[in-house]
């Protein structure tokens, strides 16, 4: 069946409001604090805190404004077919492992040479993709435990500098004024295994007894971009929103140890209301600058079309560095999405809001993505957005709505995926769920002028998730993506993945990774280990520290023998030996009573199967 897009059916003339904000600025320095080696953490006590009262009601969150906010504006549909190519799946891999919190707040990085860095809400996965080694899980605490005063760390968020070939890590903690500061780590070299300097900025940096929530992060070729919302005490995210505001930072400084000079830019406002949930534009091949875009919208409102485009120019101690914001008109309107659908009907899953998720910069457009509802069927889906010329005193906005029949698409991320100046390619990556598929992960390509690829369904999960009380599980806050910068046309993306750690522990979340390309001839490190009667072989967690789980689907049946080897070669123990089913089977087996170390998994069968998987025993 052709996938299909929805787009306005009747395109008016599209007209901006501009507007020169009158916001504040602040310089600020900050210390290096700590030093912290990534690979010499030895003591993780892993500590989380895990709130079970599920996310308030969508319905409540809702802002009717005055819309529309233009005249005239249909809201019916054309259909347009697809027309582009269909993307290529690479390596494919189960990525952190559930760590009682929830959501799971993806992020990925991944360097030129091919080193990931894949965090959650409370961990740290390091995978080198040369050699399919991932570095023992870390979790955020132990990684920021010189400087974390023992509260609890969320949201983070993780880039690589292809400029500098090096790491940057940050994530707030604490969730009272008093508590609240923003950690940012600089790796020293571009080995994150290494040495991180580790900074940190005041989570109530005006001193009003407020703090801080949601960040997001970007860079130019210079500095680090960093916004974040400042909240009231003891309030939701929805009531007790006061403003964004910008840090904006030397990273060389931060590379280096040194003292690591800022702007705190703050009161960023449009007709004297505060600009929400800034996300920022990333360069699409290359870091640009000086200057930094984001994108913002009215993401609680029930129906709108406002897009505010707001650019912070040039850079720390320039006389022109100030902050200025349009407020754009979008062809297409944008809807407050619902809840997902789970495949038990007594739990679903919560899409916040229409916030932007992601967005980057390439060829003078700036492409974007959120939630939204789909008004053809009332499912939630993604809002994929075009910003021309926004340099140019009036852009123009176009938006499309994905299209999604059988399945329900939230959390969107977006990376630039085209080869050459005339190429506006992009993959948005985004999590799945429906009411017959467990939650997992799918990505579509675009080329900013409506055209689509099909879905690609990257992994569907194994269980639906039930962590919280009540019946609306989180689903957020954010998934992850980036562009490959030395190899045009490779996406790197992390998402949610519904999942049983075990037969006691069961209905949670983990991270799925993937390397997704708009043509296979650019994937080069495909996991090859899975040939013959054997079409697909996935170990998960890896590393771990007792139970590992060995997905396989076979062609046909075939008798297979499961056996586990140290690194020396020695035969540890036949695991098992058994005809297994064609399709989907799983294996489990415990390494609780083995010592600590790299170990194999052998498997292998009369009807040719032979494969191979290390494991890493914690």
């Amino acid at each position: 069946m052709k996938f299909k897009v929805c787009i306005c059916a009747i395109i008016l003339a599209i007209t901006s409001v501009y507007s020169q904000t009158k916001s504040s600025r602040q310089y600020i320095s900050h210390t290096k604090k700590a030093t912290v080696n990534f690979a010499n953490i030895n003591q993780d006590f892993s500590p989380t805190f895990l709130v079970k009262e599920m996310p308030k009601p969508g319905s409540g969150k809702i802002v009717h404004y005055n819309y529309p906010e233009t005249t005239n504006k249909s809201k019916s549909a054309q259909i347009v077919q697809t027309t582009l190519p269909s993307l290529a799946l690479g390596t494919s891999l189960f990525g952190n492992p559930y760590s009682n919190s929830t959501p799971t707040d993806n992020d990925i990085a991944i360097s030129d040479s091919g080193v990931i860095v894949s965090v959650t809400n409370t961990n740290i996965l390091i995978y080198d993709t040369k050699t399919s080694v991932a570095s023992p899980v870390k979790s955020l605490a132990a990684f920021t435990s010189p400087v974390n005063n023992k509260h609890q760390e969320f949201d983070p968020k993780v880039m690589y500098d292809p400029k500098a070939d090096k790491f940057v890590l940050i994530c707030p903690v604490g969730f009272v004024d008093s508590t609240s500061k923003i950690i940012v780590g600089f790796s020293q070299t571009n080995d994150p295994n290494g040495n991180w300097n580790l900074y940190t900025l005041p989570g109530n940096p005006l001193n009003n007894n407020l703090w801080s929530d949601y960040p997001m992060i970007s860079m130019t070729e210079k500095e680090l971009f960093l916004s974040i919302n400042l909240l009231y005490n003891d309030s939701s995210w929805q009531t007790g929103f006061v403003e964004t505001i910008i840090w904006q930072m030397k990273k060389d400084s931060g590379y280096a140890g040194l003292p690591l000079g800022s702007y705190l830019h703050h009161n960023i406002k449009f007709n004297g209301k505060a600009i929400r949930n800034l996300c920022p534009a990333k360069g699409g091949s290359q870091l640009y600058g000086p200057n930094m875009y984001f994108v913002s919208n009215r993401n609680l409102a029930s129906q709108n079309d406002t897009v505010f485009l707001v650019e912070v120019t040039d850079t720390i101690g320039a006389p022109t560095n100030t902050v200025t914001a349009k407020a754009l008109i979008t062809n297409q309107p944008y809807y407050f999405p619902p809840s997902g659908r789970q495949t038990v009907t007594t739990q679903s899953l919560a899409t916040n809001d229409a916030r932007n998720l992601g967005a980057f910069y390439e060829n003078n457009k700036i492409q974007y993505v959120h939630n939204t509802n789909n008004p053809a069927n009332n499912h939630v889906t993604v809002y994929y957005g075009v910003i021309d010329n926004p340099q140019s005193p009036t852009p123009t906005v176009t938006g499309y709505i994905i299209n999604n029949d059988t399945l329900d698409f939230a959390y969107p991320n977006i990376s630039y995926a085209g080869l050459n100046n005339t190429d506006n390619s992009a993959i948005l990556s985004f999590d799945h769920s429906s009411n017959t598929i467990y939650p997992g992960v799918s990505a579509i390509r675009a080329d900013a002028t409506g055209n689509f690829s099909n879905i690609l369904r990257i992994k569907n999960g194994t269980s639906y998730v039930n962590v919280l009380s009540g019946s609306l599980e989180r689903w957020g806050d954010y998934s992850g993506s980036q562009r490959r910068y030395n190899k045009p046309g490779e996406v790197w993306m992390s998402g949610y993945y519904g999942y049983n750690i075990n037969t006691l522990n069961k209905y949670k979340h983990a991270a799925w990774v993937a390397q997704i390309a708009t043509d296979a001839s650019i994937i080069t490190n495909v996991n090859q280990s899975t040939k013959n009667n054997s079409s697909s072989t996935l170990l998960f967690p890896n590393p771990a520290q007792e139970l590992f789980t060995v997905e396989i689907n076979l062609e046909k049946p075939e008798y297979l023998s499961f056996e586990l080897y140290d690194a020396s070669g020695k035969l540890v123990e036949v695991l098992i030996r058994d005809w297994v089913k064609t399709k989907a089977n799983v294996f489990s087996f415990s390494l609780k009573d083995v010592s600590s170390g790299i170990y194999f998994l052998k498997i292998t069968g009369n009807n040719n199967t032979n494969i191979t998987k290390k494991i890493i025993k914690q």
